[in-house]
């Protein structure tokens, strides 16, 4: 793999060099560390070469998942294209504190390198190098489990990057990445193996990402936002994937302007949770966690 192709792929992924403060390696993982976490295309990250997983760390942190030779030809080609004198890895406190990564982050790398069996057939090697360190019979039941666990992706529509700016007095004070904690937090309490959350302003991005969602997902939660009243293209998209899907809002769209009245994605979705800010995708998580585990049964 080109290295540093897939460099130019993350930086597109997470808005540019100049998002990342700060880069390192530790076991198979890439950490970076971001300034501004509205500008990270998650759906483009996680799709990017090479990539097996993405998890979250702290506030303003990722871990990019490859594996234990491709992360660190990667982290040398960031190295090399952000001008730096040399590699970063896990401080010394951290790389000797034991012989091996936390239980839980050999647990994480495991899950993500077997549930994309495809991509590991082209990655053997790193998997058979993390493997020989676990002892699989301590989680193997977990590591099933998280296989069958569904993945929900959450669609935003224009301005909702704008949250905490835009008339806090009507949308609340809360900003965008507080919404994205929210809402990874719930998802993991109710179960699902992975949320992702998108977010664009332009209408055709929304489709693509309706449609990608086929055969990755589990579920999508929508809030299209001013494409509501507006979007038959987006409701004629969600129609076409039959995904299970919840429309969403942070207002009571009923009650404010006649021309919110209308909702168009309405007639694609088996729910609708509005009017409770934040809480409304907590809601809708926790409906969507309770639909899927009735189709199951």
């Amino acid at each position: 793999m080109d290295s540093n192709a897939i460099v130019h792929e993350i930086l597109n992924a997470i808005g540019g060099s100049k998002n990342l403060t700060h880069n390192e390696v530790c076991m198979t993982r890439l950490r970076l560390s971001i300034s501004d976490m509205t500008l990270i295309n998650y759906e483009q990250l996680s799709t990017a070469t090479g990539v097996l997983g993405i998890v979250g760390k702290g506030a303003n942190g990722l871990e990019v998942v490859f594996g234990p030779n491709l992360v660190n030809q990667v982290n040398n080609s960031l190295d090399q294209i952000l001008g730096k004198p040399e590699i970063t890895s896990c401080s010394l406190n951290e790389k000797h504190s034991t012989s091996l990564p936390t239980h839980n982050e050999e647990v994480d790398d495991l899950i993500s390198l077997l549930a994309q069996k495809n991509s590991i057939d082209q990655n053997k090697e790193d998997f058979d190098s993390l493997a020989s360190d676990l002892d699989t019979d301590d989680f193997e039941d977990n590591y099933e489990d998280d296989l069958e666990a569904p993945r929900l992706l959450i669609i935003n529509g224009p301005n909702i990057n704008m949250l905490g700016i835009r008339e806090p007095e009507i949308y609340g004070k809360a900003d965008y990445r507080t919404l994205i904690e929210a809402c990874k937090t719930e998802a993991q309490s109710q179960g699902f193996s992975d949320c992702v959350c998108y977010q664009s302003n332009h209408e055709g991005d929304l489709i693509d990402a309706i449609q990608d969602a086929l055969g990755s997902y589990d579920g999508i939660i929508i809030n299209p936002a001013a494409y509501t009243h507006t979007s038959v293209a987006l409701l004629d998209t969600a129609l076409a994937v039959q995904l299970p899907m919840i429309e969403v809002h942070l207002t009571d769209i009923s009650t404010r302007e006649d021309f919110r009245h209308i909702s168009y994605i309405k007639d694609a979705c088996f729910a609708t949770v509005a009017g409770k800010g934040i809480d409304s995708y907590k809601e809708a998580i926790q409906l969507m966690a309770t639909h899927l585990k009735a189709e199951e049964a």
